[in-house]
């Protein structure tokens, strides 16, 4: 078990990530695309986690003080960042999704399909297969 709590606790460092880079991109796009509701999902998926985290004994991982993203200058940019950050955090999805423990699998599928729904909709491609990423395959 201690292998999924080190699964949850990537996640939880990712969803931190994505959380503050959602801020920035809610901030550089107009109030009808989706930034709100992927913000909301991933300030979701963060309490998952740290629920998770106790759950199996541990202590979640705090968020950083800052990440190193930039504001992105435009509604081009922010729609590049946001389809980054939702890869990100589909690479974790991936690794949860190969959890010992069942419950943690099926989240972490779940979250991969809805991440690569989300990678599409930012992005306008469709992932070959999310959570893949030159950076896993090395």
């Amino acid at each position: 078990m201690s292998d999924d709590l080190d699964l949850w606790q990537q996640t939880l460092v990712a969803e931190h990530a994505a959380i503050w880079g959602f801020g920035l991109v809610g901030a550089a796009t107009p109030t009808d695309l989706p930034a709100q509701a992927a913000l909301d999902a991933h300030r979701r998926r963060r309490t998952r986690c740290s629920d998770e985290i106790v759950d199996l004994g541990g202590d979640p991982v705090a968020s950083a003080p800052s990440y190193d993203v930039a504001a992105p200058p435009n509604v081009r940019a922010a729609r590049r960042l946001a389809a980054d950050l939702e890869n990100a955090c589909s690479v974790t999805y991936a690794a949860l999704a190969g959890a010992d423990d069942r419950g943690s699998r099926l989240q972490g599928a779940q979250w991969l399909r809805e991440s690569a729904v989300a990678i599409w909709a930012w992005s306008g491609v469709v992932p070959d297969l999310p959570g893949i990423s030159q950076r896993t395959q090395q």
